[in-house]
């Protein structure tokens, strides 16, 4: 109700002070105590807060935004870019879009609106999935090149390839993505083959990230993913002019992602460490994935204190604030960790908020996760008849997804499980074949799962 209240929930002790030097009195008074009162929770109900503060609704709504424009004013007095950055950096996507609607408006002959339109551009297409606009996206990307000076090929191309990667990402999260997507990589190997020889470098780039992404969700083949990072790494000299962040650094990520996808998992362990002991700022592409992955590799390493703080430190913000995807990320993670060390309490706990966050904001590859942790925790916690009837349902759910190869693998998990509780409950010893498939499962999905299959082994066995 109150898009105040979503930026006071985001604002530390610092910056909640700065607020506090408003000079308010009456309504508007009466209006900003009660949104501090409710910082910490839910904002009651449109009626009830109307009745509470003795307000029209409309009323409230004015005071609302005029609170709104003083708090930007005093958490970021430049305002312009710098706002927007700031509005990003709270993963305040519905306020980001309604500044950046309202700064277009005051673009004048004066505005840089190259700088403008492409910074904009960027933003959009890095909302996340229930923010996404795709035509609002697509309606930036083409103001930019109309304010670009001298505006090339290489130019509209690279708008072309950035937007087909970001679909190419999103479309995964829908039922029967391939479909949805409608081609496949012969398609993004044709692009390759026009482009291999050009200087079209930024969209060579998007289009090595694309085919990076396609055998990601779509076709799974980690090797071609590490041949196409190579391939875009080889670019970093001719492209880092365009990117306000460390291109080469982010790069570096992305190439240990894909070493971690590859179990490839002391390798990754080593450069993720350097990585962040140097420091990562939030400011990085791909920043909440990035630390998921890296506190996986710590959990897979037994480190669970380590990975636990990074925990606590990065996503207990975004469960807080319930910032959809990367709540949803971090939650996972910890059910992760505390199914890992045998806190099934904990895991519990955090299975239930993954859940709830996931069912607003359906992603397809976060539903499937969360089947498996859901399937994994009653069989820790020996509940085998409700664990049998949870992977027996999972495995009709995934052949029902026909279009997706990628997920059609997850049968062999959830058969794993049904064959581990039927040697539990009939006490029967675990054979040698059942072992061998058991270490293939546990290295195949280590990356997303960290030892958990491995562990259900060990649990039967017992």
């Amino acid at each position: 109700m109150s898009q105040l209240h979503a930026l006071v929930q985001t604002l530390s002790d610092a910056e909640l002070s700065a607020l506090h030097s408003y000079r308010l009195i009456g309504k508007e008074k009466n209006v900003f105590d009660f949104v501090l009162k409710h910082k910490d929770i839910e904002m009651p109900s449109s009626d009830d807060v109307l009745s509470a503060l003795k307000i029209s609704d409309s009323h409230y709504y004015k005071i609302n935004s005029v609170l709104l424009r003083k708090s930007y004013q005093l958490l970021v007095p430049s305002e312009g870019l710098d706002l927007l950055v700031f509005l990003r950096q709270k993963n305040l996507f519905t306020l980001l879009r309604h500044e950046i609607l309202t700064q277009e408006k005051k673009l004048d002959k004066t505005s840089n609106k190259e700088e403008f339109y492409l910074k904009c551009f960027h933003f959009f297409i890095d909302f996340p999935y229930k923010f996404y606009d795709k035509k609002l996206t697509n309606s930036f990307g083409e103001k930019y090149l109309k304010s670009k000076k001298n505006s090339t090929e290489s130019d509209k191309l690279y708008v072309k390839f950035h937007i087909l990667f970001s679909e190419i990402n999103r479309t995964a999260a829908r039922k029967n993505p391939i479909k949805a997507l409608g081609f496949g990589v012969n398609d993004l190997l044709k692009q390759e083959a026009k482009l291999v020889a050009s200087k079209h470098y930024l969209a060579t780039y998007y289009l090595y990230r694309c085919i990076c992404s396609y055998y990601t969700y779509y076709e799974k083949d980690t090797k071609k993913i590490i041949e196409y990072l190579k391939k875009a790494i080889s670019l970093k000299e001719k492209i880092a002019f365009f990117f306000p962040i460390n291109i080469g650094l982010f790069l570096e990520l992305l190439y240990d992602d894909a070493l971690l996808s590859d179990n490839q998992v002391e390798q990754a362990c080593s450069i993720y460490s350097s990585v962040f002991e140097k420091g990562i700022d939030s400011s990085m592409y791909g920043y909440y994935f990035h630390c998921e992955q890296y506190i996986l590799v710590l959990v897979i390493q037994k480190q669970f204190e380590k990975a636990q703080q990074l925990l606590d430190d990065v996503f207990e913000p975004c469960i807080k604030n319930k910032i959809d995807i990367y709540a949803t990320r971090g939650s996972m993670a910890y059910v992760k960790l505390y199914l890992s060390n045998g806190d099934l309490k904990s895991a519990q706990k955090y299975l239930n908020i993954a859940k709830v966050i996931n069912e607003k904001t359906f992603y397809l590859p976060f539903d499937v996760q969360l089947r498996v942790l859901e399937n994994i925790y009653f069989f820790l916690k020996k509940d085998y008849d409700f664990a049998y009837q949870l992977a027996t349902r999972n495995i009709k759910f995934v052949r029902s997804q026909e279009q997706n190869p990628v997920l059609q693998e997850y049968v062999l998990i959830w058969r794993m499980i049904t064959t581990l509780i039927n040697t539990v409950l009939k006490e029967e010893k675990i054979s040698e074949a059942i072992i061998t498939e058991n270490t293939k499962l546990n290295q195949q999905y280590s990356n997303l799962y960290c030892n958990l299959i491995q562990i259900l082994l060990e649990r039967a066995k017992a």
